[in-house]
């Protein structure tokens, strides 16, 4: 008889995520499986924006930059300011290929002088060839802790009785250490759902206690475990960008999101509003500078901004074609043609219902000059199955789509 095996595995916290989903629906995430939902995505969502919220971003991969040259690797490898950086900071930035197509964006994490650890899309075959003129190490870590996120408005409360430390002072993507259930832990101010929150990296040996602690430090907030429908429903929301979603990341072999490659799609961080990011004047050279500095000038020819569908006509389509419309709960990482007066000027992303302001939303990148809210648009609507139902009236509009939090004191 032959044998077959799986070539998924359970996170550091699977033991806890098992126990506490109550539906069937998982995601295969780097390998690793992760709930997708575990009681409804209505009812989790509402906790990351009510109250609080922990869920499972182990897989998201890791890579470590360590050694002599870490920081002059770093600075060539992003067009952040890398040098101003210091210790004990969590800065987000997009990294580039020599035309300045963006290769990934994420979290770079400065732990010491000489370490650096970046939390993206899976970059280490990246980071590794372009890193060879320096004295670094460049690891790939993913398989070494897990990450569980605490998101809400009473996160800090919940880390608090998990801690026995007050949290209060930690400011926006700072970074410190402490100990849940008697184990090492490192917190991050961040989050990828525009609310209050934290990231809690833990020894991969480790996840089990932690989550548990956290869970029963949490119970008299009503904590609730949320699923990634919940977390990519609340990053849309947000304003926050997903690479293979909103952009093919360029060079890129094997992206996370299931959307198949388009060299069309790969972006420079101005399209995408990451205008911030590029430090053009900062002292170190970095991999896409001369391509980024004429685009400086010139402009960009295509803008990311937010789009609000016509829901009730997609239902209208629908029916009119004999079919029950199929608005499933996740977010639509496909893309679909905008238009103006007929002609195409772009495409949305991540389209979703927004249970939090009850309306279709998504990212629209468009041609510059009609990157503005307020400009009205159709969309090539097609259905699950990939079938074209008609043109669907939107329009555009500024974002992020709720107020952003995640910053506050």
């Amino acid at each position: 008889m032959k044998t077959v095996t799986s070539a998924f595995r359970g996170t550091p916290f699977h033991a806890n995520t098992a126990v506490h989903s109550n539906s069937t629906w998982w995601y295969s995430w780097g390998g690793y499986i992760v709930p997708d939902v575990y009681t409804d995505l209505y009812t989790e969502l509402g906790a990351i924006r009510s109250t609080v919220s922990m869920n499972d971003m182990s897989p998201i991969p890791k890579v470590q930059v360590q050694g002599p040259d870490a920081q002059l690797c770093v600075d060539y490898l992003v067009p952040r300011n890398i040098s101003k950086m210091n210790p004990g900071s969590a800065w987000y930035a997009p990294w580039c290929n020599d035309e300045g197509k963006v290769v990934a964006d994420g979290i770079i994490f400065r732990f010491a002088e000489d370490h650096f650890v970046f939390s993206a899309d899976n970059c280490a075959d990246f980071f590794r060839q372009k890193a060879r003129p320096f004295d670094v190490a460049v690891e790939d870590i993913t398989d070494d802790y897990g990450i569980l996120a605490l998101q809400g408005p009473c996160s800090t409360e919940v880390l608090g009785e998990a801690t026995g430390q007050d949290w209060s002072d930690l400011q926006f993507s700072r970074i410190r250490t402490t100990e849940i259930a008697g184990h090492r832990v490192t917190v991050i101010r961040q989050g990828f759902t525009g609310e209050i929150g934290f990231e809690l990296w833990v020894d991969s040996p480790d996840g089990h206690d932690v989550w548990e602690a956290v869970a029963a430090a949490g119970a008299s907030a009503g904590i609730q475990q949320a699923g990634e429908y919940a977390i990519d429903v609340a990053r849309v929301e947000a304003g926050l960008i997903l690479v293979s979603a909103e952009y093919t990341g360029a060079t890129m072999e094997a992206p996370s999101a299931d959307v198949a490659p388009n060299p069309v799609d790969h972006v420079t961080p101005y399209e995408l509003g990451l205008a911030h990011c590029v430090k053009l004047d900062k002292a170190a050279n970095f991999i896409g500078q001369e391509a980024l500095a004429a685009e400086n000038i010139r402009g960009p020819s295509r803008r990311l901004v937010g789009l609000e569908i016509d829901v009730e006509h997609i239902v209208q389509l629908s029916l009119n074609d004999g079919r029950l419309p199929d608005m499933s709960p996740r977010v639509r990482w496909d893309h679909m043609p905008l238009r103006c007066d007929g002609n195409q000027v772009g495409r949305a992303s991540s389209i979703t219902w927004s249970p939090t302001i009850s309306r279709l939303i998504g990212f629209a990148l468009i041609q510059t000059n009609l990157a503005e809210p307020g400009i009205e648009l159709t969309v090539d609507w097609a259905d699950y199955w990939g079938r074209e139902l008609g043109s669907v009236p939107a329009v555009t509009c500024s974002l992020p789509f709720v107020e952003l939090s995640r910053a506050a004191h």
